[in-house]
């Protein structure tokens, strides 16, 4: 299935569904600009399982009305270098948005995956739940879940106190 295909099939998820929002999509106006919303949601799918953002897209009805075409190089640079900067989302990420037409409307597609660390926007952490992007730094309880998620769903983060020298194949290690 092609970024078209994932596109149309998440505005018709959108439009069929009664819920206010869709856990892993998130449709975004930003007609002529980036609001700092985007970056909420950015920090909050890669902090929870990943998702896509549509922007040129109204949120409430899925109604495509596109991005100015003569603003989309402006917010392309301003998206990349925002995300690419430690100051605004640290540690950075490296995301590929990308234009298209749909049905004579450019829309941007960012696809942002889950991250194998806890990242903060602006100094905050960011989580994605049924209502929205949520602000949970002041809720030590959620942000300690949300370390405790990532550590065991990277096991490579993951201590295994019991598991001794003898567990090692020096073999494989010698030829790495």
């Amino acid at each position: 299935m092609g970024y078209i295909e994932k596109i149309e099939g998440s505005l018709k998820a959108g439009a069929e569904c009664k819920c206010k929002k869709i856990l892993n999509v998130e449709f975004k106006l930003s007609e002529n600009d980036l609001t700092k919303d985007v970056y909420q949601s950015v920090g909050s799918f890669n902090n929870r399982n990943g998702g896509h953002i549509i922007l040129g897209v109204v949120d409430q009805t899925k109604e495509i009305r596109g991005v100015n075409p003569q603003k989309t190089d402006k917010m392309l640079k301003d998206f990349t270098t925002s995300v690419n900067n430690a100051n605004k989302i640290n540690p950075p990420l490296y995301l590929t948005p990308q234009i298209f037409d749909i049905n004579g409307k450019t829309v941007i597609y960012i696809w942002v995956p889950e991250g194998t660390q806890l990242r903060r926007l602006n100094g905050r952490i960011w989580d994605r739940t049924h209502e929205g992007d949520i602000d949970i730094t002041d809720n030590a309880e959620l942000v300690y879940k949300m370390y405790a998620r990532k550590q065991s769903t990277y096991f490579v983060n993951k201590v295994y106190p019991k598991l001794g020298l003898d567990f090692l194949d020096f073999d494989v290690i010698q030829r790495a």
